[in-house]
């Protein structure tokens, strides 16, 4: 039966609500966003035709609460309600509660979410088509010990309504399971609303292969061709890419037949992705998700179609409009995430203030993401910010190219992944296609994370001099707030907590030169704006990106991110944090890393503890962070509790050297 959609209320946030936003608007059809308090200053609130604010504070209070959800989209007359992918989207009640108010849900029914979606059932129903499935157990905590003992370590526990990589550890041993079942499950209640956790045998360097489907109402099952999404961390997806690198014709087919055939035994209806492990010349199920998926990009740019635009067609009833016969691979599409998040510090999660963001542009480049020039990186959710997206004739131009545009991806404020990203692209195991699972893991430290950052000081020096910094603010020559330089042979600057003694021979305001080596260099300004500067040095041409304030600098150059400030303008903040040392003796407290709420506090007064004991636990961004001790020492004082809210820097836990 063909039914019209007028008006679609999207339940969800961030990225994917901007996005489904878009097809909407080229649709025709209103939209309608929700967004909660610590949303009020995203993107998506305000580009939706019509918005409604979320009551409550935690998630199960606004982007879980599938009747204030449902409310509203009944209250704003809305035709059918879009999920997007995470929160509500595979929760089988959400879409009985959305029909049962006379609405569309724009997705599967709740039959296959409820199948599907549940990654234990998932598994016997592939097992029954004859579909590879890897060894693994479900039931209570003492009985997946006692499974786990029979199945042999590593093993991988993992959420049962879960996806996007959360609800996922890796386990090494016995002694780890407790504290992993326990963990997991937490995780899992809280971000999928059910804590059922399922164990399964860990393959070795697998690569993750998953395939796109699309199905109609009228029994139309088509595959879109495969997606690479190997490289992760921490079970998280951070590059992907489509067509597969490396595939044959013959692995591809067979993926895609596998793929159709559970899609096609249960009827599926709207965009859902098979996703496989592989393993040389075998293949083994992983799990099917029922929705959009985070990386669907990819697939739009080799084959042209818009997934949203053929989900809303779906639900109208409408036929697919093409054959999987009349597909054709076109070109190679790579799309890398970036997170707000800290890779030199154990990629903790970095929310906070966005002081500047500034996104490349490009024809064949797409960002995906809801957040504007500014904004806020909230601790209650998911740290991925954007999605940079990629198409090129082949791999390699599309490699090039999103190396180029994360280069001039600027975020100020907080940390985040792009350098990280950057030198992963760069890899000879990246640009020769052989990658897996394991991949980023096995190559974190040696050539992804130490690395020296851009050692170019004499550049940003003299970058930092055109930009003038001091003028903004204080309405006056740097030269009259900082000294008369062009006297003197050198100016003494710091540049990332370092001192550099910068010499230069001051011409006019665009143009300076430095000597060195018997030799001179001249630098020129070329062109200034708010937020960037080019220069000219000797003949090559330099973009750099920079946020002032205060007399101080963020400069971001090949992208890496410094800051500058002149050295005789130190605060007493900066100067505290340069000359900081352990405590070795005595007393010290424990500091919040990040933003964050208390999950549990594993010690109490009195208690002694060893290098690597597990202080508390820490949950931002969704995700659970220990905080150990670094020395020994004993408990002198708990300054928090569990469910406390904690801010960046806050003091956790006072400890002492004095036994009690």
């Amino acid at each position: 039966m063909m039914i019209q959609i007028n008006k679609v209320l999207v339940a969800n946030r961030g990225e994917i609500a901007v996005r489904i936003f878009k097809t909407l608007h080229a649709m025709g059809i209103t939209s309608v966003a929700v967004y909660s308090e610590a949303d009020k200053l995203s993107l998506h609130a305000s580009e939706a035709d019509e918005r409604y604010m979320l009551k409550g504070r935690e998630l199960k209070d606004t982007y879980l609460d599938i009747d204030q959800m449902v409310q509203l989209a009944r209250e704003c007359h809305a035709d059918a309600v879009h999920p997007g992918y995470g929160f509500l989207s595979e929760n089988p009640l959400f879409v009985e509660a959305v029909k049962r108010a006379g609405m569309v849900f724009i997705g599967p029914g709740e039959e296959a979410i409820r199948l599907m979606g549940n990654k234990r059932e998932s598994r016997m129903l592939a097992r029954s088509l004859g579909i590879p499935v890897i060894e693994g157990a479900t039931g209570p905590h003492d009985e997946l010990k006692e499974q786990a003992a029979k199945i042999g370590f590593p093993l991988l526990v993992k959420a049962a309504a879960g996806g996007g990589g959360k609800g996922m550890r890796v386990v090494h041993s016995a002694g780890e399971l407790d504290d992993i079942l326990e963990s997991t499950q937490r995780e899992a209640k809280n971000y999928f609303g059910d804590g059922e956790v399922y164990i399964e045998k860990y393959l070795e360097g697998p690569r993750h292969i998953e395939v796109q489907l699309l199905g109609d109402q009228h029994g139309g099952i088509v595959s879109l061709f495969e997606r690479e999404c190997s490289l992760q961390r921490r079970h998280q997806k951070i590059i992907e890419e489509a067509p597969a690198p490396h595939l044959s014709q013959e692995m591809r087919q067979e993926l895609m037949q596998a793929a159709r055939k559970l899609a096609s035994h249960i009827g599926y209806v709207s965009a859902g992705t098979v996703e496989f492990l592989v393993k040389d010349e075998a293949f083994y199920f992983l799990e099917m998700n029922t929705r959009i998926q985070v990386e669907h990009p990819v697939t739009e740019m080799i084959t042209g179609i818009d997934m949203v635009k053929e989900q809303l067609n779906i639900a109208m009833g409408k036929a697919l409009r093409f054959r999987e016969e009349d597909l054709k691979i076109k070109g190679h599409a790579l799309e890398a995430r970036v997170y707000a998040e800290d890779p030199r510090n154990n990629f903790i999660p970095s929310p906070g203030r966005v002081l500047l963001h500034k996104q490349p542009a490009d024809k064949n480049l797409r960002v995906d993401t809801a957040l504007g020039e500014e904004g806020e990186i909230s601790p209650l959710f998911d740290p991925m910010v954007s999605k940079v997206i990629v198409h090129a004739n082949s791999r390699e131009t599309a490699r090039k190219q999103l190396v180029r545009h994360l280069k001039n991806y600027v975020l100020f404020g907080v940390k985040t992944n792009v350098p990280f990203l950057v030198r992963l692209i760069c890899t000879e195991a990246f640009i020769e296609g052989q990658v897996h699972t394991a991949t980023v893991e096995e190559m974190m430290h040696d050539q992804l994370i130490e690395q020296n950052a851009d050692q170019n000081r004499e550049l940003l020096a003299m970058a930092f001099l055109f930009a003038n910094p001091a003028r903004e603010f204080h309405r006056e020559s740097i030269w009259h707030r900082l000294g008369q330089w062009r006297l003197l042979p050198s100016v003494d600057l710091l540049i990332d907590r370092e001192t550099v003694k910068q010499s230069f021979i001051y011409h006019n305001a665009s143009k300076m030169s430095v000597r060195r080596n018997g030799g001179e260099s001249l630098f020129r300004l070329i062109e200034q704006k708010a937020d960037t500067i080019r220069l000219d040095v000797d003949g090559h041409i330099h973009t750099l990106y920079y946020h002032a304030r205060n007399g101080e600098m963020i400069i971001q150059h090949d992208g890496q991110v410094h800051e500058l400030s002149p050295l005789r303008q130190i605060g007493r903040d900066t100067l505290r944090q340069i000359n900081e040392n352990p405590v070795l003796e005595g007393e010290s407290t424990i500091r919040a890393p990040m933003h964050g709420k208390v999950v549990t506090v594993n010690v109490k007064a009195g208690d002694c503890l060893m290098k690597g004991d597990t202080i508390l636990v820490l949950e931002s961004m969704k995700m659970e962070n220990k905080i150990t001790a670094t020395a020994k020492a004993c408990v002198k004082a708990i300054l928090v509790e569990a469910g406390d809210m904690v801010e960046d820097n806050s003091p956790l836990v006072q400890l002492t050297d004095q036994l009690p």
